[in-house]
């Protein structure tokens, strides 16, 4: 039950070691809260921070009460916002993260979003480059390797199949119908899909997921993420989270789209289509990496 003087938004960020991105993100937030006359909470979980997270959080929180901070030593986003879940107030939760900046009508625009469109449960808005020129080159690569995860449905409202982790609000009833976050999943647990295992659980459950093309968030471009071997770790993140959300099933259909994206890579390879030729090799290790796990497993097992 929302209480008078509850806020109407509670944004919950999980965060570790990233105090320079996060000091941009909050103060993104704070013009935010600034433009929307009703009250809203930002809540920032420190995941075991070791850099100067720790004291961000203590000069921003000092700033305003509507800035709560919490800690949560053992490392996993999952955990860390589920034990946030219980002590956040507001009937929408939104959720972003420590290398976004929001723009100042962030808040405001999830608000008019759910008072609108009473149908969706949940919603995901645009995740944009960082405003401004950006190095053809880095787009090319940003293209190629597709490890940052931009989002953009265009202009109109609609249904949507996923959740986005960078920016997505659900209401709160929605945790009390299909539980928090699976916590074997994400950073600290397999490494990602924390966000699409629980959007899954949602329509599962006979709830729809919207588009708010008005909510916006600006994700940093990190170069570090748009190499060969960081595209390659990708790839084994993304085997471990599905064989982890679907043991049963993952790795029967990973075997006709490992055939697949190896034909796809050796055609795209002929054609001289470096982009294309890449997006097929990320299948072909990803499809790989889930077979070779389950082989692993099985073997473990003592069941060949």
């Amino acid at each position: 039950m929302t209480l008078p003087g509850d806020p109407a938004v509670s944004v919950l960020i999980a965060t570790r070691n990233r105090a320079a991105s996060l000091a941009a993100t909050l103060h993104s937030l704070d013009v935010a809260q600034a433009t929307i006359a009703a009250p809203t909470e930002v809540v920032v979980i420190d995941n075991g921070s070791t850099d100067e997270t720790a004291t961000v959080l203590e000069r921003w929180a000092a700033a305003s009460p509507s800035h709560v901070t919490l800690r949560v030593e053992v490392p996993g986003k999952s955990r860390a916002l589920n034990y946030a879940l219980p002590r956040v107030r507001a009937p929408l939760l939104a959720f972003t993260d420590d290398d976004v900046e929001v723009t100042p009508t962030f808040l405001s625009a999830i608000v008019a979003f759910f008072a609108a469109h009473a149908e969706y449960a949940a919603a995901i808005g645009r995740v944009l480059p960082p405003a401004g020129p950006i190095d053809p080159q880095l787009l090319a690569r940003i293209a190629q390797y597709r490890t940052i995860a931009f989002f953009d449905h265009g202009d109109a409202v609609r249904d949507e199949s996923l959740l986005h982790g960078s920016n997505m609000v659900l209401r709160r009833t929605v945790f009390d119908t299909i539980g928090g976050f699976n916590e074997t999943l994400g950073p600290g647990g397999t490494g990602g899909m924390e966000d699409q295992e629980l959007g899954e659980r949602l329509r599962r459950a006979g709830l729809r997921i919207g588009y708010m093309p008005e909510v916006v968030v600006h994700h940093a471009i990190d170069p570090s993420r748009l190499t060969p071997e960081y595209f390659r770790r990708f790839q084994m993140v993304q085997a471990r989270s599905r064989l982890a959300m679907d043991p049963t099933h993952a790795w029967r259909r990973a075997l006709p789209r490992l055939v697949e994206s190896a034909l796809g890579f050796a055609w795209w390879s002929l054609l001289a289509q470096p982009v294309r030729r890449e997006h097929a090799r990320g299948r072909l290790l990803r499809n790989a990496e889930i077979l070779r796990l389950h082989w692993r497993r099985r073997s473990a097992a003592g069941e060949v």
